[in-house]
């Protein structure tokens, strides 16, 4: 029976969700093995130093990407709006058939910049 590509494409998925599947396995024996350490090291009453994920998140600094991600969406927000007001405006004699108003779809992502801008503020003023 030859194998076509249907079948090798499905041997690919398969050998991709088995990869996944064990990689998921082995972070799950990990953890159990960090769980055990850290039990054993409370029984003998040792002070435990700080997870390695505890300080990968302290390090990770949300305020700075609510501010880098709305300072890009309103960005593409206003540059959508912008350029799409020029195309308008220049074709204002060619036959093309461009809708009026098609430039406040940059409104959208203008406002998804803003929200996060807003978040950023609310955070930094909380934190302060």
């Amino acid at each position: 029976m030859p194998i076509g590509p249907d079948m090798e494409i499905a041997a690919v998925a398969i050998a991709l969700v088995a990869y996944a599947a064990y990689r998921e396995w082995l972070r799950h024996q990990k953890r159990t093995l960090i769980h055990r350490e850290r039990l054993a090291a409370i029984e003998k009453g040792v002070n435990l130093p700080p997870l390695e994920q505890e300080q990968k998140r302290s390090s990770w600094n949300v305020q700075r990407t609510l501010l880098l991600a709305g300072l890009i969406w309103l960005s593409l927000g206003a540059g959508a709006f912008v350029t799409l007001s020029a195309v308008i405006a220049s074709t204002a004699n060619a036959k093309l058939e461009i809708p009026p108003g098609i430039q406040w779809i940059g409104l959208a992502p203008a406002a998804i910049g803003v929200s996060h801008l807003l978040v950023y503020w609310a955070g930094k003023r909380r934190e302060q």
